[in-house]
């Protein structure tokens, strides 16, 4: 009976040295999100995006005569372009799609 106790403690040891070595969701973001040799999310990945989204508040804002259609533009549907262009240039970066 003693050594079912032991073997039992020695799994559980076993359990918590696996648990102790596996990562941290926040370590294999941090380990596949960045890295210096090969960024998977540069600095310039949202301006695409930013650029498309602004350029068309700002095409809408000049045929409407300025002002409020420009930012309410640049919310709806400007956020939604953001969203999709700049998922479009993760993935088009991602799966180096030329």
């Amino acid at each position: 009976m003693a050594d079912r106790g032991t073997s039992s403690d020695g799994d559980s040891e076993g359990t918590d040295e696996q648990a102790r070595s596996l990562p941290s969701a926040r370590d294999v973001a941090r380990k596949v999100l960045v890295d210096d040799k090969d960024p998977r999310f540069p600095w310039w990945m949202p301006l695409p995006g930013l650029a498309v989204a602004g350029g068309w508040a700002g095409y809408e804002g000049i045929v409407a005569g300025g002002g409020s259609p420009f930012l309410d533009t640049l919310l709806w549907p400007g956020g939604a372009i953001f969203v999709l262009v700049t998922i479009a240039t993760v993935l088009g970066w991602q799966l180096d799609i030329d």
